[in-house]
């Protein structure tokens, strides 16, 4: 395959302490193990979660026999991707609905099978204030199952989490539904995007995550080619 593109946009976020997260996460911490002026090499060591700054959501996150990030199948990282914007219509705390992406289509074409698919709703303005991970905007749970049923086969997102929030506790009883769809179909998310005013609704991506074992999650790298 041969692509055909003009310049290479970065959407993910620098990995420091002032991380966009999930509450309640804990901060990324990076201190130094050695310097140049002590030990004549710079090393440097990274406590952090895995689902700190730009990063992937595993289906092992909510299921016992879900794959791990180590796992996902080289063929999710890669690939035609579609951006759905709702940042005009959706304000912080708002859901993204089902009628809401047929109407999208309707207005810029089918999502076809495979595809991944990014969700734009302009959370990133917000990503260094107090209401980007307490009033983001999210997909309700029927939203979750129409793109399933499109064979999309990974979501994405600049919010902090793919569900909104209506779908967290304490307002929902239980696991956020649009995690317990998505991941249940072995889709993985992609949350804490940037840039994806840059984009336009058609370009080629890669979802580039530490190849981590026995995690739920990792940072991760990625690039638009538009």
């Amino acid at each position: 395959m041969q692509l055909d593109f003009q310049d290479v946009i970065d959407l993910s976020y620098v990995v420091d302490e002032n991380s966009p997260r999930e509450l309640p996460i804990d901060p990324v911490h990076i201190y130094d193990q050695a310097t140049l002026e002590k030990d004549g090499y710079f090393e440097s060591r990274v406590d952090m979660s895995g689902h700190c700054s730009t990063h992937i959501d595993a289906p092992c996150l909510m299921y016992p026999d879900g794959y791990t990030v180590a796992e996902i199948p080289k063929e999710k990282l890669t690939g035609h991707a579609v951006l759905m914007d709702f940042s005009a219509i959706k304000k912080p705390n708002d859901a993204v609905t089902a009628d809401d992406i047929s109407a999208w289509i309707t207005q810029n074409g089918e999502i076809q099978q495979d595809s991944i698919v990014f969700m734009r709703t302009g959370m990133d303005r917000f990503v260094y204030q107090d209401n980007f991970n307490r009033e983001w905007i999210g997909f309700s749970e029927d939203a979750a199952k129409f793109l399933v049923e499109k064979g999309i086969k990974v979501i994405g997102t600049d919010a902090c989490s793919i569900d909104s929030v209506a779908g967290h506790p304490p307002l929902h009883d239980g696991l956020p539904p649009a995690h317990l769809v998505f991941l249940g179909e072995g889709i993985p998310h992609v949350e804490d995007l940037c840039n994806l005013s840059q984009l336009p609704t058609h370009f080629y991506v890669v979802i580039a995550p530490l190849k981590l074992a026995r995690s739920s999650g990792a940072p991760t790298r990625v690039l638009a080619f538009v």
